[in-house]
């Protein structure tokens, strides 16, 4: 008997972990970026503006734990194309890993929400790139804005996650997501650091520059707010490219096919990739041997898809 309910216990405590029973954000106050504390200058938001403006702007969303230097070369890339170009550095990132302790989805995604619209009301054209947890958001964004005057024009993910784990799918990526919220009973990260890169050359995820270690508390609120976007993906009516490789180590390939299948983007561009090179082949457009490619295709794609803009 005794033994029979240690068990249910333990089976009640895991479900409560992994399926997130009863999960609200605690923290869902506006924040802001602490951008002039900066840990490096290279996480400083990118903006590059023409003068006078041009008509079509881009926005690029980092990922978690990133900074807006993951954009680096696309940004640069996209400038030179014509388009204005906005790399935000989301609050809590870029500074000190303490920083994003306390902080959650709701307010990051908070804070995104308030610069595109910023974005869309100064523009007669606007897209966003979302790379992994960036590219989530940017998918929120077409749920929430699709078929409303805010829409944007089109959209572009990169190893964009709707999940991390789906045992249905038979995709377990990392088992440990399961007892994050175990763990952030008792400390909002483990190993949390500032990482500015490394000396060895690897394709350019040598370049990347943000925190590193797990941060569970703030992995439960991103895990959490998954759940509601990928409910949600049937919103999306914008214009989307979706990219992943197939041997990302981040985040699981299948993530894709579900976009793909819940989406209503008119048109749907599924772009793979199958990389063989020593890395995590999850932050795409920092990796030379393909962020040519893909950067030529996506701006290709946001070329074909621009709204026209009513005349009176």
């Amino acid at each position: 008997m005794v033994y029979a309910v240690v068990t249910l216990v333990l089976v009640l405590i895991f479900c409560w972990s992994a399926l997130l029973w009863g999960y609200r954000d605690q923290y869902t106050d506006p924040i802001e970026p602490l951008v002039d504390e900066a840990f490096d200058p290279r996480c400083l938001p990118i903006i590059l503006q023409h003068d006078p403006p041009a008509e079509a702007a881009i926005i690029m969303v980092h990922g978690y734990p990133s900074t807006p230097y993951s954009y680096e070369y696309t940004a640069n890339r996209a400038f030179e194309a014509g388009y204005d170009v906005y790399v935000p550095l989301l609050p809590g990132f870029g500074t000190k890993p303490s920083d994003l302790f306390h902080t959650s989805f709701t307010q990051w995604y908070g804070y995104l929400r308030n610069y595109y619209l910023d974005k869309r009301s100064e523009y007669d054209h606007v897209f966003v790139i979302g790379t992994s947890m960036g590219g989530s958001m940017t998918l929120r964004i077409g749920e929430e804005f699709s078929d409303t005057a805010e829409a944007p024009d089109a959209l572009a993910t990169i190893a964009a996650p709707v999940f991390l784990n789906d045992i249905s799918l038979g995709v377990i990526q990392k088992w440990g997501y399961y007892f994050m919220r175990i763990v952030a009973l008792f400390t909002p990260a483990i190993g949390g650091r500032i990482h500015t890169g490394n000396s060895k050359e690897n394709d350019g995820e040598e370049l990347w520059i943000g925190y590193s270690g797990a941060f569970v508390q703030g992995g439960v609120s991103l895990m959490h707010a998954l759940k509601g976007i990928r409910k949600n993906l049937h919103a999306i009516t914008t214009p989307l490219y979706s990219a992943h490789d197939m041997g990302d180590r981040t985040i699981a390939f299948q993530n894709l096919a579900v976009i793909q299948e819940a989406v209503q983007a008119q048109p749907f561009v599924g772009r793979t990739t199958q990389m063989h090179s020593d890395h995590n082949r999850h932050v795409l457009l920092m990796y030379r041997s393909v962020q040519q490619e893909l950067t030529d295709e996506i701006l290709a794609f946001f070329a074909r898809n621009r709204k026209e803009i009513a005349t009176s």
